[in-house]
């Protein structure tokens, strides 16, 4: 018998989740816990003003805001000349988009952060040649990344009513199942608009009865039903 034809190389090789997929934002979290204390040891050999501290904290939120964008729509959604590029980045985002349902793949996982901490933060150490402040700037990258994987588990929870959680939720849920080459943000809308991939008919968009049944909390309810 033919082996079977894998779309997405983390179907053959589940065991990879455990590395590069995370359930939940708390177990991620505790995982990358040595990486915010390295940062955080760093930042405090600094000598600098508050304006620089807080300037420097912003600068990383907007870097990772850009790169939750950039990485979102050039490396999730390019679709490669290799297949091995398909087959292996595929694994990471398309995998989600095609099997909203699977937990295990809401959030990234630890080693995907420690392989990519170095590269997101070397511009900004050639521009200062400071570990010190690199580590300043990693500290608001890693906590906007945190606040990131967050929302992403929150959207796929459970439905928002109101606030913010239900206007990121459509904008999500949106680009899942309607247009995914457009509405990349994941936490805000500002690279969308300011590269020209914002869709603004996701105001018009409920959630579909296929996706709420992809969420948390729906499927626990129907758990429970069938419980009781």
């Amino acid at each position: 018998m033919s082996e079977k034809n894998y779309t997405y190389m983390v179907e053959k090789y589940p065991n990879l989740l455990k590395y590069f997929a995370s359930k939940n934002p708390g177990f991620h979290f505790v995982l990358i816990s040595p990486l915010l204390g390295f940062f955080l040891y760093q930042s405090l050999s600094l000598n600098v003003s508050f304006l620089t501290v807080v300037g420097t904290l912003l600068a990383g939120v907007l870097w990772w805001s850009f790169l939750e964008y950039a990485i979102h729509r050039w490396a999730y959604h390019t679709h490669f000349k290799s297949k091995f590029m398909n087959y292996f980045l595929g694994s990471f985002h398309l995998y989600h988009h095609a099997k909203m349902e699977d937990r295990r793949v809401y959030n990234a996982g630890f080693l995907m952060v420690y392989l990519m901490a170095p590269l997101i933060l070397s511009p900004f150490y050639l521009l200062t040649q400071s570990l010190a402040l690199t580590s300043l700037f990693g500290l608001g990258v890693i906590g906007f990344y945190f606040f990131y994987e967050c929302v992403h588990f929150l959207l796929h929870y459970k439905a928002y009513d109101s606030g913010y959680l239900n206007w990121i939720q459509r904008y999500h849920f949106y680009h899942h199942e309607k247009r995914p080459d457009k509405n990349f943000g994941n936490t805000s809308d500002l690279w969308d608009r300011l590269l020209g991939t914002f869709d603004s008919r996701y105001r018009d968009y409920n959630l579909s009865l296929k996706a709420k049944k992809t969420l948390i909390t729906q499927d626990k309810e129907s758990h429970g039903l069938t419980q009781s």
